[in-house]
């Protein structure tokens, strides 16, 4: 018996560690590079910034998508709507670092 207990907790282990490697968002998002994750560039630094903005454009996109109903033309204005938050949100990050 305890073999399965060993197989179990190995595979638990596994599973939690994918999590903190950062993954996909789970519906997928127009936004490349995009990921449920931390940022891993430390504040203040450009690549901090781009990071931020591109998971708040892919945040905005994911919560106000509805992929049962909507069509490619309001999906293509939603996305729109979310780069225009993300850009705003670049914007927002590089004025907190000067």
């Amino acid at each position: 018996m305890r073999h399965p207990t060993l197989a179990l907790a190995a595979l638990l282990t596994a599973g939690l560690s994918a999590c903190n490697a950062g993954t996909p968002y789970p519906n997928g998002s127009p936004f490349v590079g995009a990921r449920v994750s931390a940022n891993p560039y430390r504040p203040g630094t450009p690549e901090f910034c781009r990071r931020y903005a591109r998971q708040t454009a892919a945040n905005s996109y994911e919560n106000n998508v509805d992929r049962g109903e909507d069509g490619f033309g309001v999906r293509a204005l939603t996305r729109q709507s979310a780069e225009r938050d993300g850009a705003r949100a670049y914007r927002r990050c590089l004025e907190r670092r000067g």
